[in-house]
C-alpha cells in the first residue's frame, strides 16, 4: 500500500510539474507577444467641430459602436472587473478630467488607439475591438474623435490595465489574442460608404457594433469557448421576422416569441437608439446571409 500511494504521489507530482512548466511557457511566450508591435503609419484625418460631427460622433459612441458599453456613460471609464490572476482590465477615462486621457490625446494617438489596438504608451489594448473598428471610415472616426474632444472632463483617477499570470499564459496559447495582431493595418482609413438601407451597410454596421465578437464571423452564433458570452445564430433566428418584429425586438428587447434578452450580454437598450434606416440595413444584411 505505501508503495501504492509513493506511487501516486510521485505522479501526481509529475503532472502537477509538468503542468507549471506548460503554464510558465505559455506565459513567457504571452508576454513575447505583448511586446511585438506592428509596425504601421497612420494618417489621421482633419478633426472637425462642428455641432453636426460632434453629434454624429455621439451616435457612433452610443448606439453604433457601443463605446459606452465598457466606457459608461459619459466615457469616464471603470473597472471591468476580471479576476487579478486573469488580468486587471479597465476602460480608461477618456475625458480630460482627472484621471483621462483625453487631454492629452491627438488625433493620430486615437487613430492608434481605436483603429490599430494601439495605446499612446505602446501597449497593445485588450478588450478594445480594433478589428472591428479598423473597418471605421475616415468620415465617421473624425466624427468620433469630434465627439471625444468635446467631452465634459470627469475627474476620475483609474489603475492601469494589467495582463495577470493565467491570461498571459491564455494569450500565449492564442485564446486571447490582442486586437491589433488580427488585422490588416494598411487597410485602415482606405474604406469609404455610403450611408442607406443596404446589405454593405449592414455589414459595416455589425462590424462597428461588434456583433461578430458574440455571434460569429458569420452571425451563426457561438458556444462552449471562452471569451464573450455565447450567442444564438441572427441568421437563423430571424429568418421568419418581419423588418416590423426586428425593429421591435431590438427596441423593446423581447422577440415576436416573447422571449425576453438580457441587457448584460445583448446591448439592445443601446443599440434600441439606431435609426430606423441603420436598423433596416443591419436586418438587410443579416437576411443576405444564405441559410446552411
Amino acid at each position: 500500500m505505501r508503495r501504492l500511494l509513493r506511487w501516486i504521489a510521485i505522479s501526481l507530482g509529475s503532472i502537477a510539474a509538468v503542468a507549471v512548466g506548460v503554464v510558465l511557457g505559455l506565459f513567457l511566450l504571452g508576454r513575447m507577444k505583448a511586446g511585438e508591435l506592428p509596425e504601421f503609419s497612420v494618417q489621421p484625418p482633419l478633426i472637425p467641430s462642428d455641432q453636426a460631427s460632434i453629434a454624429r460622433g455621439r451616435h457612433l459612441a452610443e448606439a453604433v459602436a457601443l463605446c459606452t458599453e465598457c466606457h459608461q456613460n459619459g466615457l469616464r471609464g471603470r473597472s471591468l472587473g476580471f479576476p487579478a490572476v486573469v488580468a486587471t482590465l479597465v476602460a480608461p477615462n477618456l475625458t480630460a478630467g482627472k484621471g483621462g486621457i483625453g487631454g492629452s490625446y491627438t488625433a493620430a494617438d486615437w487613430d492608434r488607439a481605436i483603429r490599430h489596438g494601439i495605446a499612446k504608451d505602446g501597449r497593445k489594448l485588450v478588450l478594445m475591438p480594433s478589428q472591428y473598428y479598423a473597418r471605421m471610415t475616415d468620415a465617421d472616426f473624425a466624427a468620433l474623435v469630434s465627439f471625444l474632444n468635446s467631452l465634459t472632463p470627469v475627474d476620475n483617477e483609474l489603475p492601469p490595465s494589467t495582463i495577470g499570470v493565467l491570461g498571459s499564459a491564455l494569450v500565449g496559447a492564442g485564446r486571447f489574442p490582442y486586437a491589433a495582431d488580427v488585422m490588416d493595418h494598411d487597410q485602415v482609413g482606405q474604406r469609404t460608404i455610403t450611408p442607406a438601407v443596404s446589405e454593405e451597410y449592414g455589414s459595416y454596421l455589425v462590424s462597428l457594433g461588434n456583433c461578430r465578437a458574440c455571434h460569429g464571423p458569420d452571425l451563426r452564433g457561438t458556444a462552449g469557448r471562452m471569451g464573450p458570452p455565447p450567442a444564438p445564430s441572427l441568421v437563423d433566428s430571424t429568418r421568419t421576422w418581419s423588418i416590423d418584429e426586428f425593429r421591435k425586438t431590438m427596441r423593446n428587447g423581447r422577440t415576436p416569441g416573447g422571449r425576453a434578452l438580457d441587457p448584460q450580454k445583448m446591448p439592445w437598450p443601446r443599440l434600441a437608439n439606431l435609426t430606423d434606416d441603420e436598423l433596416d440595413a443591419v436586418f438587410e444584411y443579416v437576411r443576405s446571409i444564405p441559410s446552411r
